[in-house]
């Protein structure tokens, strides 16, 4: 049960299970350390991090929600899904799952060579030192950039070469839309809601997610929302629930990958959302 003095929640964090850089128990102890008390980790593609962290929260007494985010891509341009309350067994998320982790190798293999035509002596072999659990991710590839002296670190690779529309990027040959994605989320007992949408400009969209496919919530606080992004999508949430006589979810968190990432607000511990919020989706599931 947590202590009422605590009220720090954080419900977007990655682990190395996917692209983060501390195993999901080590995570789950630098966020009890940080007096962040309900959590939840959302690797991409990938629920393997989960009975991990699980067993670890509960060890040091954190509210843990299981969680997940998903891969889309919508009008040419890539938007992500974050799902709450999951059931990790469940056979067509874990079907899926596999799929897409394989589309994400297939990506890699070709981002590598579009890395080699730039004249970086980069191999797969490089690439795999930094995978440390299911999925190859963007960051991986940065990491064997950074460790080859091509880059800063992880931000500059993204700011300069494997960033959307860089020289080095290539989209996944078959992705979800976000429509298959929210079923998939909800066949597994879970709550679909959309990630940054900041990264975005689908408030028209958000509203449609809504109402013709269940779109359960909006992150609204995450890291890179400035206090004028937050006001916009508190706004949006009031208005698709007052046009739809319906109840959304706000969420947020750091994005939490590793410090190393350099990413401004990219901390644990360092997080905008409300705990009532993060407490009404625990809640949801019955986290207590």
């Amino acid at each position: 049960m947590i202590s009422r003095r605590e009220n720090k929640a954080d419900l977007h964090m990655h682990t190395l299970a996917s692209d983060g850089g501390y195993s999901p128990s080590e995570l789950v102890r630098k966020c009890a350390e940080a007096n962040v008390t309900l959590i939840a980790i959302t690797d991409h593609d990938t629920t393997s991090g989960l009975p991990e962290a699980a067993k670890e929260a509960a060890r040091h007494g954190l509210s843990f929600v299981n969680g997940i985010e998903l891969s889309t891509r919508f009008n040419e341009e890539s938007i992500d899904i974050l799902g709450y309350g999951i059931d990790p067994s469940d056979a067509s998320l874990q079907d899926k799952l596999a799929f897409h982790r394989n589309q994400r190798m297939k990506r890699m293999t070709e981002m590598i060579g579009k890395c080699r035509e730039q004249g970086f002596e980069i191999t797969e072999e490089d690439v795999k030192k930094f995978v440390t659990g299911d999925t190859y991710s963007r960051p991986h590839l940065a990491k064997a950039l950074e460790a080859k002296g091509y880059v800063r670190n992880v931000a500059d690779a993204f700011d300069r070469f494997i960033g959307y529309g860089r020289p080095c990027y290539v989209q996944k040959a078959e992705e979800m839309d976000p429509r298959e994605a929210i079923q998939l989320i909800h066949s597994a007992g879970g709550a679909a809601v959309l990630a940054h949408p900041v990264y975005y400009q689908l408030d028209d969209e958000v509203q449609k997610w809504v109402r013709l496919y269940g779109l359960d919530g909006i992150e609204i606080y995450h890291r890179d929302h400035s206090e004028k992004d937050i006001a916009r999508f508190k706004k949006l949430a009031e208005q698709i629930e007052q046009d739809q006589s319906c109840s959304l979810f706000r969420t947020g968190g750091s994005d939490f990958h590793h410090e190393s990432y350099g990413r401004t607000g990219e901390e644990i511990g360092l997080t905008k959302l409300p705990f009532e919020y993060a407490r009404s989706l625990a809640d949801a599931f019955n986290v207590k």
